[in-house]
């Protein structure tokens, strides 16, 4: 894995650093959490874990926005047992370098087919 990425578009450099400082510079690690039921009973107990940033509830999910979700995904879910909700998925989303990509110039990543274009 690259120490350093550079972003060009249309010839220009738009953004250069480490692949996790970028990744940062563009959105939240965000938390996904299924549950048995409504969801709402519980945002309030999610809400008050100390690495939470927001909380929304979607019916049956929460949608948890948080700075580093691989440290906040077990107090999430400690909250979320201690509130006696069942839990059926937790499902952890980082930003990526497409979503970098994205974020800078509008568009996706072009990915060659090498299968159809060797060059």
């Amino acid at each position: 894995m690259a120490h350093r990425v550079g972003i060009i578009d249309r010839g220009r450099i738009v953004a250069e650093g480490p692949p996790a400082e970028l990744k940062r510079s563009v959105g939240t690690d965000v938390i996904v959490a299924r549950a048995a039921g409504d969801a709402m009973a519980s945002r309030a107990v999610v809400a008050a874990v100390p690495a939470v940033i927001s909380v929304e509830a979607h019916g049956s999910e929460l949608v948890i926005a948080t700075g580093n979700g691989a440290a906040a995904i077990s107090p999430v879910a400690l909250a979320l047992a201690s509130s006696n909700v069942t839990v059926r998925d937790l499902t952890l989303r980082t930003p990526t370098l497409d979503d970098v990509f994205l974020e800078l110039t509008g568009t996706h990543i072009e990915r060659k087919n090498t299968a159809e274009d060797p060059s």
